[in-house]
């Protein structure tokens, strides 16, 4: 497959994921007023340039997990609820410490600094629970191998299900911006998460008719930008993922 070949399937992956990712914001954009189609496609076309560095990335990661997994094969199991514990906890333990220090510290510069010295102990302490936890789940799954992997099942749940509870509960407590955000946030990494892979980009026409439809696009979101300041309002307060995609455009032009 020639350079030109993959660089156009690429480009048509970022903008089918970039239009899918922008779904939830196009709706929310509808109801400040803007039109359906021209709202999709603005934010569509935001999106398409940070997906276009994003899914590289995200299929090199990819192909890096996939080659652990295989050298590892008869401990993936183990490694899986040992990361998976590791991800939970770390990031239930980052939600809770960051609720504290915003409800107890006065001051942002000491609580920042606080946070972060927090995290990375934090971070080596879990690591090294994470590890040992996979070695104590394979020496289980090896004498007792139904035993072990229902331990390793059950941290697997479990840890997916405590980071989701926390998330539920924080939810709440978060202003529209940020549950904005944490939509939209989450949508990207679905979207990231489902076109890793490069399944699409070997259909013939994809790569072709890609190209094109994303310089429209981009074109269709540039205008509406410029003309419409009911759309620029708008993307400013309801979709603040975008705008800071935006924002950062505008900062790399001057």
């Amino acid at each position: 497959m020639s350079f030109l070949t993959r660089f156009g399937g690429t480009v048509s992956v970022a903008m089918i994921a970039a239009l899918l990712a922008s779904m939830p914001a196009t709706l929310r954009l509808r109801e400040g007023g803007v039109d359906l189609l021209p709202a999709w496609l603005t934010l569509g076309g935001l999106a398409i340039a940070p997906m276009l560095l994003l899914i590289p990335l995200a299929r090199l990661a990819r192909e890096g997990l996939r080659s652990v997994w295989q050298q590892g094969e008869s401990r993936a199991l183990e490694r899986t609820a040992a990361a998976m514990v590791f991800a939970g906890t770390w990031l239930w333990f980052l939600s809770a410490l960051g609720a504290q220090l915003r409800e107890k510290t006065h001051h942002h510069a000491l609580g920042g600094v606080t946070f972060a010295i927090a995290a990375a102990v934090a971070l080596v302490a879990i690591a090294l629970v994470a590890r040992r936890l996979a070695v104590i789940l394979t020496t289980l799954r090896e004498k007792r191998r139904a035993l072990g992997t229902g331990a390793a099942l059950a941290a697997i749940v479990l840890s997916a299900a405590i980071l989701a509870l926390r998330i539920a509960r924080g939810a709440p407590e978060l202003d529209e911006s940020a549950r904005a955000m944490l939509v939209d946030g989450l949508a990207f990494a679905l979207a990231l998460a489902f076109f890793a892979r490069k399944t699409f980009e070997e259909r013939v026409l994809v790569p072709r008719l890609g190209p094109p439809a994303a310089v429209c696009i981009l074109v269709v979101a540039m205008h509406t930008l410029a003309t419409s300041m009911t759309a620029l309002k708008a993307l400013e307060q309801l979709c603040p993922l975008h705008f800071a995609i935006l924002s950062g455009f505008a900062r790399l032009a001057i």
